[in-house]
């Protein structure tokens, strides 16, 4: 377990707030009760989140790493699949014991789309694709370079928002989530971005924080726009389009550049993994156990505090165990 001194505070405080984002993007997902145009842009202004994930996990990768896609890729299944299969097994069995059905056939087909989009745990998807996203990234960093990388990055993210924000203003018609939202088209330029901005940390010390703010005030302006363009008539927001990318950018570069120092932000960021895994099961008996479904800003305070509790619980108890088994 890292300790919080040798860890980046204000790194950890942008887990923290993409948790936040997080939880309101899904509790926003019930429309605010009667609010529903609030509820849409609360919901758009937390589309952030997600990108920075796979920002924040590229961030980290050594050029050792990239050197060796398939070693990269096993590494990073390594991390993240056993919680994807322990949650989503938990999401299929609270399913079944409450009379619903599995959602899916048991044919290689539907395997593999569970795999591809999380299924019933739907809020998954992102651990599949930062698995794909990495292979594709360092695969295309190995053979074409960092600049191709980016290029071809950059094209399949445009191909992802045809397909996806912009497929009913264009074919006057939606596609399932998971032909855009995945490993291919939404991941791999965010994984570039965070090797980017690792490369080039040093000269992010420069950047005047009042411009860092200007440019994610406006991305975001951006973005909702775009968002109200696509989808303004629905309760949802929208995943991603073209603003996105900048908005979840310069939320990224405004904490890179701040210097945030107390420890707390790193228990609470060692935490976040965690309390994203369970945040949608915690929700779900909110609404539904404790009737607090309507109260929208309850519910994200709740949702999210609650969530990010228990994992942080979770990790001072495996702590205690360990050194307990230490000095056994």
């Amino acid at each position: 377990m890292t300790s919080a001194s040798s860890r980046n505070a204000s790194l950890d405080a942008l887990r923290v707030l993409s948790l936040f984002g997080i939880v309101t993007l899904h509790v926003a997902g019930g429309g605010f009760a009667d609010n529903k145009p609030f509820g849409f842009v609360v919901d758009e202004l937390s589309r952030f989140a997600v990108p920075v994930f796979f920002l924040m996990s590229a961030y980290f990768w050594k050029d050792a790493d990239l050197a060796a896609p398939l070693r990269l890729a096993g590494k990073v299944a390594r991390r993240v699949m056993p919680a994807f299969a322990i949650i989503l097994a938990l999401t299929i069995a609270l399913r079944l014991l409450e009379g619903g059905r599995l959602g899916f056939e048991p044919t290689p087909a539907d395997l593999l789309l569970l795999l591809w989009s999380g299924g019933p745990a739907f809020h998954l998807w992102f651990l599949p694709a930062l698995v794909l996203g990495s292979a594709v990234v360092a695969t295309l960093m190995k053979f074409t370079g960092l600049r191709w990388t980016l290029a071809i990055a950059l094209g399949l993210y445009l191909i992802g928002t045809i397909i996806g924000a912009y497929s009913r203003p264009l074919f006057g018609h939606g596609f399932p989530f998971w032909m855009d939202r995945n490993g291919l088209f939404f991941a791999p330029v965010f994984l570039v971005a965070g090797i980017l901005l690792r490369r080039h940390r040093a000269a992010l010390v420069g950047w005047p924080i009042p411009a860092i703010i200007a440019a994610l005030v406006a991305f975001a302006v951006l973005h909702l726009a775009e968002g109200y363009f696509v989808v303004g008539r629905y309760a949802l927001g929208h995943d991603y389009s073209l603003a996105t990318l900048g908005y979840a950018l310069s939320v990224a570069v405004l904490f890179m550049r701040i210097e945030l120092t107390n420890p707390l932000w790193s228990t609470l960021g060692q935490a976040t993994f965690g309390a994203y895994l369970i945040h949608l099961l915690v929700l779900k008996v909110l609404a539904g156990n404790l009737g607090f479904g309507r109260h929208s800003l309850l519910m994200i305070a709740l949702g999210f505090s609650v969530s990010l509790g228990l994992a942080v619980a979770w990790r001072a108890g495996r702590a205690a165990l360990a050194r307990y088994r230490a000095t056994a």
